[in-house]
């Protein structure tokens, strides 16, 4: 007894409702995540009423659809097991936005952390934390959400620079 194949046109009709089908299932829980982009580095406040002063300045947009509660800022430093963490307070003044925040699709969150007279944050930093050149060199800064979405920021190579002439400096 021979196997009935059937029609090449009902094997591309099933073809097609099963692309459709797997076409959908993505784009459903594609639009449920939580997309963010940042960025991290080191401005300067100039104008708007505001005293001139540097700041270390994390800001991340919500590129998706679904509104993203960040809820804690934190540091990354090293690899694998010799990996620690810290966590970045920050409460809302007129250079940042505080934690918790909420953003919708298109919406930005902004932390402005003062470095200091004489980059006093960056020295503070290198005591305990980033102490050694490759540290400076796997510091990542991370944006915590509610969601479990968490964003992982590789801070501008300026700030990973000053980094590390505070390290000279302090090892000098």
């Amino acid at each position: 007894m021979a196997v009935e194949w059937g029609s090449v046109a009902s094997w591309v009709s099933g073809l097609g409702s099963f692309a459709a089908v797997v076409t959908a299932l993505y784009l459903a829980r594609d639009a449920q995540r939580i997309k963010l982009n940042g960025y991290c580095g080191l401005r300067l406040v100039v104008g708007g009423g505001l005293p001139q002063k540097e700041l270390l300045f994390i800001s991340v947009t919500n590129i998706g659809s679904r509104p993203a509660i960040m809820n804690n800022i934190g540091m990354t430093v090293g690899r694998f097991k010799n990996k620690r963490f810290a966590i970045i307070t920050a409460v809302k003044d007129a250079y940042s936005d505080g934690v918790p925040v909420t953003i919708g699709d298109g919406e930005v969150a902004k932390w402005g952390i003062p470095i200091g007279e004489d980059k006093q944050w960056i020295k503070d930093l290198v005591k305990d934390f980033v102490v050694t050149e490759k540290d400076a060199e796997t510091l990542r800064f991370v944006v915590y959400t509610t969601h479990g979405h968490d964003k992982v920021i590789k801070p501008e190579e300026p700030l990973v620079e000053e980094i590390k002439k505070a390290i000279k400096e302090k090892n000098a």
